[in-house]
């Protein structure tokens, strides 16, 4: 999929970030004759996501980077710290970038429908069969990307065809939010009514990295638990998000992989597992350092020195808090604490070694994090903890022990490591909180939700009750609440959702302060490499700002404070 070239369109920045001018490297009056050279088109909306300003990095792993799990490597603000700890302005070159890839996506999508829909009339009955799975693709990209713009950004323009990118700066109007996620809704809606679920598709010839049914409703499942929570807080979506997931859950297609570390094996490897990965950006491009290719598992991935490990070099400049990991419940049982961040580090001389050693009883000693914890432990001292505070990184996207040899790339910033967008066991958990937040309840579906994921994540059984891994029966709706957000970070640990997450529920600012009081606890040096907690404004930072570039030109209004 990632070795197709979209070659109708091309950003010019003559004016206003959302202007858009088409060429064509082929006509399109002659191009766009059947569903095959359709889905080469569609093939393109797709690769919008692995743009630099949405999947590949910013929205990923930079603007999601500063929350209570993780933060940025060192203590001063330099290149890119400034976005990952929230000290940049409305000038910012990466928040110009994220605007520009999201509308340039978008147009890519209304370009793709409009020439569709001008074409199918022409077609053979089995191809025009096939184009109305590919519209419903494009509606549900469409979707997806103004779902990006408006979580991120807030007021911003509506632009549902492409002749409206030719407008003069000025004409360019924000819209409510609540226009923009009905218009979502509109599109997702259209497209679940349309697509076939992953298992029943008899049309499309190819539906690897693909959207289905089931991964549509998942994301529409989002938009409504977004809609319902900050700053809307439209509580009537609740009911519809427990419904458009419920669907998901009842109907039987998809499930969580038995182990959950077959999932980073997956996503390393370009493995589609459509049962668990509802929308996946696909990086995968061996040998070869393309623009296909991605930065998961080398930003992100375990530190690593230059020629230490097969892909050469990892910036690993991702650094998990260790507050995150020592408030893990259940860590010693939960075979996702150990799966999710490494305590070590990769070295010329050594390979695999530890981030910090000591001699104890007169030996050299490996220190793993789960030492620096327990101040139990014999020959346990306080400066271990130090190394810990700004050292650990995650592990998830571990490219040494993950990516097989023949897909390794020897780059120092690119890698075929994919990112999941979507998983099951996300909408499993929006499920058990939005059934929760709609009833003012904890019904048993709710409960069966959660501990499906819990059951999993503790390596058993995951349709099976377990005393060891299942949440106590009778909690309070309060309580519940709480759980459930404690196993959303738990479950999906340093994946991009965490920031929304505490957005959503209204605490963003709050937990990033908690998060800073803590560190002062762990060790007294932490607190100066969490540079984020210094910056982040409660009612500014919930929202990126609108680029100041459109600002000037269109004569937007800028989001407060900013």
């Amino acid at each position: 999929m990632k070795k197709i070239i979209f070659s109708c369109l091309i950003l010019i920045l003559s004016a206003c970030s959302l202007k858009e001018k088409s060429y064509t490297s082929v006509n399109k009056d002659n191009y766009l004759n059947n569903a095959d050279e359709a889905e080469t088109l569609l093939l393109g909306v797709y690769q919008a996501m692995c743009d630099d300003g949405i999947y590949k990095f910013h929205l990923s792993l930079l603007f999601a980077l500063p929350t209570d799990e993780a933060k940025v490597e060192g203590s001063t603000l330099v290149g890119f710290r400034e976005e990952a700890s929230n000290a940049f302005s409305a000038s910012d070159a990466y928040v110009q970038t994220t605007w520009q890839a999201l509308y340039r996506a978008i147009y890519r999508a209304n370009d793709f429908l409009e020439s569709l829909e001008a074409k199918m009339d022409t077609f053979s009955e089995a191809d025009r069969e096939r184009c109305r799975y590919y519209m419903a693709e494009a509606r549900a990209l469409r979707g997806l990307y103004y779902f990006e713009l408006v979580r991120w950004f807030g007021h911003v323009p509506l632009v549902q065809r492409t002749e409206e990118s030719y407008q003069q700066p000025t004409q360019f109007k924000q819209a409510e939010p609540e226009a923009v996620y009905q218009y979502i809704e509109a599109d997702l809606k259209y497209a679940a009514g349309v697509l076939p679920w992953h298992d029943e598709d008899a049309v499309r010839q190819n539906t690897a990295f693909r959207l289905s049914k089931g991964g549509v409703l998942g994301l529409l499942a989002k938009v409504y638990a977004t809609w319902a929570g900050y700053p809307l807080q439209d509580h009537s979506k609740w009911a519809l998000a427990a419904e458009a997931a419920a669907e998901v859950v009842n109907q039987g297609h998809h499930r969580l992989l038995d182990n959950y570390e077959t999932l980073w094996k997956n996503a390393a490897n370009n493995v589609w597992a459509p049962e668990e990965s509802l929308l996946e950006a696909c990086f995968y491009a061996p040998q070869s350092n393309t623009p296909s290719s991605g930065r998961i598992g080398k930003w992100n991935g375990v530190n690593a020195a230059i020629g230490s490990i097969k892909g050469n070099y990892n910036q690993g400049v991702y650094r998990v808090q260790p507050m995150f990991l020592a408030g893990w419940k259940d860590y010693a049982e939960d075979k996702r604490w150990a799966l999710s961040f490494a305590d070590y580090k990769y070295t010329l001389a050594d390979g695999k070694t530890a981030i910090t050693w000591a001699t104890i009883n007169g030996e050299k000693t490996w220190i793993t994090f789960e030492m620096a914890m327990d101040n139990d432990s014999p020959g346990w001292r306080m400066e271990w903890r130090n190394a810990f505070s700004y050292m650990i990184t995650p592990s998830k996207w571990d490219i040494e022990r993950y990516v097989e040899d023949g897909n390794q790339i020897s780059d120092n910033n690119l890698s075929n490591v994919n990112w999941y967008v979507l998983r099951y066991a996300d909408v499993l958990l929006l499920y058990a909180e939005a059934l929760c937040e709609a009833e003012g309840s904890v019904p048993a579906q709710a409960a069966e939700a959660v501990n499906k994921v819990r059951r999993r994540g503790f390596g058993e059984d995951q349709n099976m009750p377990s005393a060891r891994a299942d949440l106590p029966d009778g909690l309070s709706l309060e309580a519940f609440r709480k759980a459930v957000r404690e196993e959303r970070s738990h479950e999906l640990a340093f994946e991009g959702h965490r920031r929304q997450d505490l957005i959503r529920w209204g605490i963003y600012y709050e937990t990033i302060r908690e998060c800073y009081m803590a560190s002062q606890e762990w060790h007294e040096s932490a607190p100066r490499y969490f540079i984020g907690a210094q910056y982040t404004v409660k009612g500014k930072h919930e929202l990126l700002p609108i680029p100041q570039h459109d600002i000037d030109l269109c004569k937007f209004e800028q989001n407060p404070k900013w």
